[in-house]
């Protein structure tokens, strides 16, 4: 194995371990949701700024697309495979750790569309925090996907701004 093929493995399974955490600590949010905040169950913390309640969505952001989740699912799926190339091939440790998060954000709410009521493919996405300033409520999978796909883009605007910084220093 070369040099470079082991140090692009290693960036790999970096980026797999740290999706598999991101995952992980979405499923034991929504666990927790499921237990503690059911039959309308409501938790208010921060003086009133986050509540934790239990909403189920059939749609995408908002609510939107409900009815439509097969094709929600199918655009997940292939999310997931391009953040996850971008994860095993991003420019920097940052632009990598961003696209992992956000294709385990992606990867949890797919989860839930496969395996939660009413069936496969037709799953509710658990939702359980809300900020009182934010209107939808949302999961720790929404914002791995957001927050992961803004870390990587400014990961890479960064390496791409230094990429043309160096391009245009003087030779010395």
């Amino acid at each position: 194995m070369t040099k470079s093929s082991a140090s692009t493995m290693r960036s790999a399974l970096w980026s797999a371990g740290l999706a598999a955490v991101a995952l992980a600590a979405d499923i034991a949010g929504k666990a927790w949701a499921d237990s503690a905040l059911r039959d309308g169950h409501r938790i208010t913390v921060a003086g009133g700024l986050l509540r934790f309640q239990l909403v189920v969505n059939h749609g995408a952001s908002f609510g939107l697309g409900a009815g439509f989740e097969p094709l929600i699912a199918l655009a997940s799926v292939v999310g997931i495979v391009l953040l996850g190339l971008w994860a095993s091939r991003g420019a920097s440790r940052l632009e990598r750790a961003g696209a992992a998060v956000a294709a385990a954000g992606a990867a949890g709410n797919l989860l839930d569309r496969l395996v939660r009521s009413p069936g496969v493919l037709h799953g509710g996405v658990v939702d359980w925090i809300h900020v009182s300033f934010y209107g939808p409520t949302f999961n720790l999978a929404d914002l791995w996907l957001r927050g992961g796909i803004l870390v990587a883009v400014a990961a890479w605007l960064w390496h791409q701004r230094e990429r043309q910084r160096r391009r245009q220093e003087p030779s010395a």
